[in-house]
């Protein structure tokens, strides 16, 4: 393939999608948001509905829709690394999702 004009061309004729489903890898490279922080899916308005990071941002931030997953890079075996944005979009409040 060369160039997004074809990829785009492929992709509608249905080179690459089948059936409701990609075919091969799909890697997110995401922008980083904040320090340590990768937004990898964003909503309408910029705010992140899926971040990775080596730590859960600060309770207050606004970075980051309500519901937003943030998912940490960097905890020990047998700890979640999951967080749920429980707060608000103007200040954030991430709680771990944990197993009832």
């Amino acid at each position: 393939m060369s160039g997004e004009g074809e990829f785009f061309n492929q992709l509608m004729v249905g080179n690459l999608v089948s059936k409701g489903t990609i075919k091969g890898k799909v890697q997110i490279a995401g922008e980083l948001i904040a320090a340590g922080v990768t937004c990898l899916i964003a909503d309408a308005t910029g705010k992140a509905l899926l971040a990775t990071g080596l730590t859960v941002p600060s309770d207050g931030g606004a970075l980051y829709a309500k519901g937003c997953l943030f998912i940490d890079t960097n905890v020990a075996t047998g700890t979640t690394g999951l967080y749920c944005n429980k707060g608000t979009a103007a200040a954030c409040a991430f709680t771990a999702v944990t197993q009832a």
